[in-house]
């Protein structure tokens, strides 16, 4: 038997398997791929709204614990949803083993509520392939070292699935999900935004990290370091949606391809730090020990002393302020900015057209939409501005660089 032309890693988010008859559903689209010669392999997210929910038991209890505990508590959805999958595709008459990450072999580190895979068994996978049974494997989680139950962050599920096809040698992941396609903006916010047929990885990569909620960030780094290409589509569509692949095989970049945003969004301000490098150093190291990520940095000098400016998600803002209540001298204000967003234009053809700064800038000008930080790339820009002004400079974008249907 070739696994490598037969399985297919399909992955369901919440939405797909929010409700018993959903995952009926995705129990019959399975057992047709089977029919059809092929061997699913299938990773499921919590049903819908089940992962906030256990965040929020936890948060009533201690909103900033993030430990072994935690993650065994979020990790649980994923138990819930695959076990009745598998109960679902027997009703049908297929044959599958519900996985539990500890159960399959998903290594990954300890830093809990944001792990990152080290290394995916595939012997068990294998072994029921070779069985004709489908493996269902809980995404989202995985183990370290110690045996503790971890969890890869919000999203997480795609990068188990991606891991996992990796891990196999094949050449494309499936994401189900319940939009068609990635779409040029939010269609929730920009109306006008259209299906994008093909992007590249590190195209996806930047829309993820700047606020793209179709793929995890990581699920595609994974795809494009060992060259599992990612195919987005819709659970209740049977259509093509969006193919994520190496940027040679797209044959015409344009110069921008996508207006993102990122609401949950927050810039911490201090002044007057110290104008040593050491201080930023230090900062920064604590932070990063925290598990807190850092976007947008500015710093600035003026009369009053050294300023210095950051973004992180919302996610982040407890564990943030933490820091730097046991972290900042007396001396050194903080303010934090918490209604704001970011907004970001991202193709791979900037790098290739001058000008789209300026474009890019005037437009927000136009609109009259201050700007609170700002970073830039070779194929992205990215300005925090306050939200409220964050639907009226998506569309003004969207509209600029030719994106509108």
């Amino acid at each position: 038997m070739d696994l490598h032309k037969q399985a297919i890693v399909k992955k369901f988010g919440g939405t797909s398997v929010g409700s018993v008859e959903r995952i009926e559903h995705v129990a019959g689209l399975i057992a047709r791929e089977r029919a059809a010669g092929k061997l699913p392999l299938v990773v499921a997210s919590a049903m819908s709204g089940e992962t906030n929910r256990l965040v929020g038991l936890g948060n009533q209890i201690d909103p900033m614990y993030r430990g072994p505990a935690y993650d065994m508590l979020v990790a649980s959805g994923e138990q819930v949803a695959i076990a009745l999958i598998v109960i679902a595709l027997e009703k049908l008459g297929v044959p599958a083993k519900p996985l539990l990450a500890y159960q399959l072999g998903i290594e990954t580190d300890s830093v809990y509520s944001k792990a990152r895979i080290k290394n995916v068994n595939t012997a068990e996978l294998e072994a029921l392939l070779n069985q004709n049974i489908v493996p269902v494997i809980a995404g989202f989680q995985g183990m370290d070292e110690d045996r503790n139950i971890t969890t890869l962050g919000r999203g997480g599920s795609d990068t188990t699935a991606v891991a996992i096809a990796a891990a196999l040698r094949l050449g494309a992941c499936e994401i189900y999900t319940d939009v068609p396609a990635v779409f040029s903006a939010d269609p929730r916010l920009v109306p006008k935004a259209r299906e994008i047929a093909k992007l590249s990885f590190e195209e996806m990569m930047e829309m993820a990290s700047l606020g793209s909620k179709v793929l995890h960030v990581r699920s595609v780094e994974i795809g494009a370091k060992h060259n599992v290409r990612i195919h987005v589509r819709h659970t209740f569509q049977e259509r093509e949606g969006t193919w994520i692949v190496p940027e040679g095989e797209i044959m015409e970049n344009p110069v921008v391809s996508a207006v993102t945003h990122d609401s949950a969004t927050v810039v911490i301000k201090l002044q007057p730090i110290p104008p040593q490098t050491e201080f930023m150093a230090k900062l920064f190291s604590t932070l990063a020990a925290k598990g807190v990520s850092i976007d947008i940095i500015s710093q600035s000098e003026s009369a009053d002393g050294h300023r210095l400016a950051f973004s992180v998600t919302s996610e982040d803002e407890p564990l943030a302020r933490q820091v730097m209540k046991t972290f900042l001298p007396p001396s050194v204000k903080m303010d934090v900015l918490d209604g704001v967003a970011k907004i970001s234009t991202v193709g791979v053809g900037m790098r290739n057209h001058p000008g789209v700064a300026a474009r890019f800038f005037s437009i927000l000008a136009k609109h009259e939409v201050p700007i609170h930080l700002v970073t830039t790339s070779e194929i992205k820009i990215s300005a925090i501005i306050d939200r409220e002004r964050l639907e009226t400079a998506a569309r003004a974008l969207h509209t600029e660089f030719s994106l509108d249907q």
